[in-house]
């Protein structure tokens, strides 16, 4: 048989002919291939290579026995078993596993397949972690382009796989109104994430209930506020940005919480909106940096969290159409090892 950087595209073992080798790299589980008579390992794909720390010409020289010590005493040949087992890593590290594991039927002699999955603490909760992470970016909205008087497009780009960043927005399609908001809780990983999940849950309950909120977005942000600084946030902060566009009024209002502006973008160039206010979580009374501004078609605004405006991602009096400037803001955020959990907002007034 070849080494794993060589393998055929068609190979034949024992009387049992495989197509397409190369495929079985795609698999995310580690599979191993051996021959129970003299233990020696017959094929690896590369997941198993990387489980096991071994390069494609050492899992070539491999016998089973180094990788699964005792596996005479826990597999049949001829029977299909799935159980946990202890195997052994090329640096000498055991680790448990789950596994299944058959011979091969007909005539492929006493040839054994066994696909292994890492069961160890530390990779349960990677993948916990990475489950999370889906579940996160599951909360957050779809860009906006169909509609021909307004686009909405996001970034979100987490520091390590969770944020402590988040946005939604609501598009009122019968009164033109588009309501959003974006916000970054103190620090990263679990603490934060589970802080940005119920914090999400408090601005969607507050845009869509007037009854329960208040219909400005002064009032809003004092609602989530008084929500979440009593327990959600008893012992961090966050910064919050929130507004509202009215198409047919071509007016946008805005009410800040920490985030000290935005970015919007007309002929002139890009313009810092300034947005002094309160932390979300500060207890006290609150002021929040609120303000309104006219807006003309083709003028566009950029709502960012911290990782972005600490960068200066896009700096005052450039000039730059908004697809030029979410490109940008696109590009700084998925190039190299973000330094911060990076998220953006953009918006464009197309026409009324």
């Amino acid at each position: 048989m070849k080494e794993c950087g060589g393998a055929p595209l068609s190979m034949e073992m024992a009387g049992f002919r495989f197509d397409g080798m190369n495929l079985l790299d795609m698999f995310c589980e580690a599979l191993v291939i051996w021959e129970a008579s003299t233990g020696a390992v017959l094929y690896t794909n590369e997941s198993a290579r990387a489980l096991y720390g071994y390069s494609c010409g050492e899992a070539s020289a491999l016998s089973i026995d180094d990788i699964f010590p005792d596996w005479e005493g826990g597999l049949r040949k001829g029977s299909f078993s799935i159980q946990t087992a202890t195997h052994r890593k090329k640096d000498g590290m055991f680790f448990p596993v789950q596994l299944t594991c058959r011979s091969l039927p007909g005539n492929a002699g006493d040839v054994m397949m066994m696909v292994a999955s890492d069961v160890s603490p530390e990779n349960l909760i990677h993948d916990s972690v990475s489950l999370a992470a889906s579940i996160q970016r599951g909360f957050l909205p779809g860009d906006l382009e169909g509609d021909g008087r307004i686009e909405v497009r996001g970034i979100y780009r987490p520091m390590h796989l969770i944020s402590g960043d988040m946005f939604g927005y609501q598009w009122d399609e019968r009164q033109g109104i588009l309501s959003g908001y974006l916000f970054d809780v103190m620090g990263h990983g679990v603490p934060a994430a589970l802080r940005t999940s119920a914090i999400m849950v408090l601005f969607h309950q507050a845009f869509e209930d007037d009854a329960r909120a208040g219909a400005s977005l002064e009032e809003k942000l004092a609602w989530v506020n008084s929500m979440a600084e009593g327990g959600i946030l008893s012992d961090s902060f966050a910064a919050a940005v929130c507004f509202r566009l009215n198409v047919p009024e071509k007016k946008l209002d805005y009410c800040a919480a920490g985030i000290n502006g935005f970015l919007y973008g007309s002929g002139a160039g890009l313009k810092k909106i300034i947005t002094p206010g309160s932390l979300l979580g500060i207890s006290g009374t609150a002021l929040f940096g609120s303000g309104s501004l006219p807006v003309e078609p083709g003028e566009y605004f950029l709502f960012l969290s911290d990782g972005f405006l600490d960068q200066q991602s896009v700096r005052e009096n450039e000039h730059l159409s908004f697809s030029g400037a979410y490109d940008r803001l696109f590009q700084v955020g998925y190039t190299g090892a973000a330094r911060d959990d990076q998220s953006a907002l953009c918006v464009l007034f197309r026409d009324s």
